[in-house]
């Protein structure tokens, strides 16, 4: 299986408190893995397996509160 990584940017993310809730909260998500949270930039960098896992990532930041879209870098 490959895995594909990408930069989700979330208005939302505010602090470092706000960083370890993206991470406990994905963290069992199955086929997601969280490679970073840059607070200042207010982004989430995940590797995720196929299309379903990130859909199912971007759900569950959306319902933790930290609605995210793909980054345009």
């Amino acid at each position: 299986m490959t895995e594909s990584q990408i930069k989700l940017f979330a208005e939302d993310i505010s602090c470092e408190h706000c960083a370890m809730a993206i991470r406990r909260e994905l963290q069992d998500a199955e086929g997601v893995r969280v490679v970073d949270v840059d607070v200042s930039a207010k982004t989430v960098t995940l590797e995720y397996d196929d299309e379903v896992a990130l859909a199912r990532a971007m759900e569950l930041l959306r319902d933790i509160g930290y609605p995210a879209e793909r980054s345009v870098e």
